[in-house]
């Protein structure tokens, strides 16, 4: 990591630059590493520390970058973006992105509906619910826990199906269900130690916490999710109009 563009004429921030986005390009610099710290460039590319924190700079503005207050700055790991302005599953997002997606079932059981869950679902407390938590990967890193709640009288069998690396919503349709509309909640929360664990993060991480309730063409109500999504791989388009 000690050449830089040898171009006339070209500002050397720009040249830093140019040379720490072509060692993130090329992975000698991989998401989430520490990169060398100002001082340790500057004497590497024989430039001042300042020139080397504009070109820093600069890539801080585009994401490629992100600082952690008193530790560093470190490579940033690629964003999933969900544009919400059109109801698409994750696997349909990824795909629309080029970006390589897949998931792991942690968890699937017939519990009883907690008094929340059969509210959403609209069914008696008690009721049976099929559970089933999946952990999503982006270019195989995870980014997502997934904590579905469909009602059992629905899906009977929807617990034999293959699950992993497919969507229930195309599961859904083999049993006449295609999904129309959702409604959801976002907030920004601290990640658990459970979540975290399973999203590789610190705990008390910030994650983008989502409940959503999924309706059929028909109006049924055939899902109600908790997802768990990375801060800092995970973001959300929305369309608006006045």
């Amino acid at each position: 990591m000690d050449k830089i563009l040898t171009t006339e004429g070209v500002p050397l921030y720009v040249k830093i630059r140019e040379a720490l986005r072509a060692e993130i390009l090329h992975g000698n610099l991989h998401p989430g590493q520490k990169i060398p710290s100002e001082e340790e460039l500057a004497q590497q590319y024989r430039v001042s520390r300042m020139t080397v924190r504009q070109g820093i700079l600069e890539l801080i503005k585009e994401g490629l970058l992100h600082r952690k207050h008193g530790v560093g700055t470190f490579v940033s790991y690629p964003h999933f973006d969900r544009d919400h302005t059109h109801l698409t599953n994750f696997f349909e997002s990824a795909r629309e992105q080029g970006i390589e997606a897949s998931s792991t079932v942690l968890k699937i059981e017939i519990s009883p509906a907690p008094e929340k869950i059969a509210q959403q679902l609209l069914l008696k407390p008690g009721e049976s619910v099929i559970c089933i938590r999946t952990l999503r990967f982006v270019n195989q890193t995870p980014v997502t826990v997934h904590d579905s709640y469909l009602p059992h009288r629905l899906f009977p069998e929807i617990i034999h199906e293959k699950l992993e690396n497919v969507h229930l919503w195309d599961v859904m349709e083999k049993y006449g269900y295609r999904v129309k509309r959702a409604i959801q909640k976002l907030e920004a929360r601290p990640a658990s130690s459970e979540i975290a664990k399973l999203l590789d993060i610190k705990p008390g991480a910030p994650i983008l916490y989502k409940e959503r309730k999924i309706l059929a063409t028909d109006g049924t109500v055939v899902e109600f999710t908790y997802c768990y999504n990375r801060g800092d791989m995970y973001s959300l388009t929305v369309a608006m109009e006045r």
